[in-house]
């Protein structure tokens, strides 16, 4: 099966300061890959090098293939990412249903009644999307940035701020769009989120990629609570 995120030995440097360090990445159709690791250990970083924020100092980034390493986040998109940022983007002013509506592009209004559902939205739908709960907001951000069925989605921190029922009603909401056939990559480090809707998890620590696998193996690994107590 060909990956269709790749990442190959990607260095980037700020100054004298290495903050990811030949880091090598893969990822297969199909996962929920959670990006985990201590404050410092270079998950931001990575996050904003793959969606193109950053251009790496060496190595490359494959999305299906493809060099992505020197495209804006736009073009990214357009080859078929979604992106969601810790802070919610959306529209407040608007609606929740105009700020679906808006990014439908196909105004696909059975595709919006879908969502609505699907992320417990209906009786909000005419509500300005300002007045939203912050969990709600984070929904709304999520079902924006998948209106437009990408194959790969990233999440930064899509639990932040969330309580816990909230960040498990989250959890299934992913694991439903991954069955419809989206790839997501999370960067988190709420464990029971992790545990709960993780494939495969990738560790890093101090820039490195320390340890990748399923969720068992990674909180199994003897050197993993000396470096990232929160796995405890």
């Amino acid at each position: 099966m060909a990956s269709i995120l790749e990442t190959k030995s990607i260095t980037k440097k700020f100054g004298g300061f290495t903050a990811i360090d030949n880091v090598s990445l893969t990822v297969d159709p199909g996962e929920i890959r959670f990006i985990i690791g201590p404050n410092g250990a270079g998950k931001s970083t990575f996050f904003k090098l793959v969606i193109g924020f950053h251009s790496p100092n060496a190595g490359t980034i494959l999305y299906k293939g493809k060099n992505i390493e020197k495209l804006k986040l736009h073009e990214r998109i357009n080859l078929g990412m979604g992106v969601k940022f810790q802070a919610p983007s959306i529209f407040s002013e608007l609606t929740v249903l105009q700020n679906l509506s808006l990014a439908n592009n196909r105004n696909d209004s059975l595709k919006t009644n879908d969502l609505l559902n699907d992320f417990s939205l209906e009786k909000e739908k005419n509500n300005l999307a300002g007045d939203l709960s912050h969990g709600k907001k984070q929904w709304l951000d999520i079902a924006l940035s998948t209106i437009s069925k990408p194959d790969l989605v990233f999440l930064d921190e899509p639990t932040a701020g969330l309580s816990v029922d909230e960040t498990r009603l989250t959890g299934e909401i992913i694991k439903n769009l991954n069955k419809q056939g989206i790839t997501f990559v999370v960067v988190g480090h709420d464990m029971d989120f992790v545990k709960q809707t993780a494939s495969k998890v990738s560790l890093l620590h101090l820039g490195k990629m320390f340890i990748e696998g399923s969720v068992d193996q990674v909180l199994s690994d003897k050197g993993v609570n000396d470096i990232y107590l929160g796995l405890s």
